[in-house]
């Protein structure tokens, strides 16, 4: 039982950090539609796997430890803000439309 819980803790925690961040931010360079899934997923990894640390250096660098509960912040955070920015430019598109 022990190893069932470790292993969906590393497959969760493995999306959670080097996926969903990624996913989130391709949005904002990458309008949907352009690429297709496969696409996307490549690049997610690639967008997590280089702004995650970045971010983390960072709020090392403004003398913020970091551990385990700051890290999930940190992506966290990063995911928010993706949504918020993403839901006020769509909020913004639909309001600059013109309307028939």
């Amino acid at each position: 039982m022990n190893q069932i819980i470790e292993i969906t803790r590393i497959i969760v925690g493995s999306i959670y950090v080097l996926f969903l961040p990624g996913y989130f931010l391709s949005f904002i360079f990458i309008k949907k539609g352009v690429i297709d899934v496969i696409e996307r997923i490549a690049l997610s990894f690639a967008l997590s796997i280089s702004v995650v640390p970045l971010v983390a250096f960072y709020l090392n660098m403004l003398g913020i430890r970091l551990g385990v509960f700051s890290i999930f912040l940190e992506i966290l955070g990063i995911i928010g803000a993706t949504i918020f920015y993403l839901y006020f430019i769509n909020i913004k598109a639909k309001k600059d439309a013109p309307t028939i």
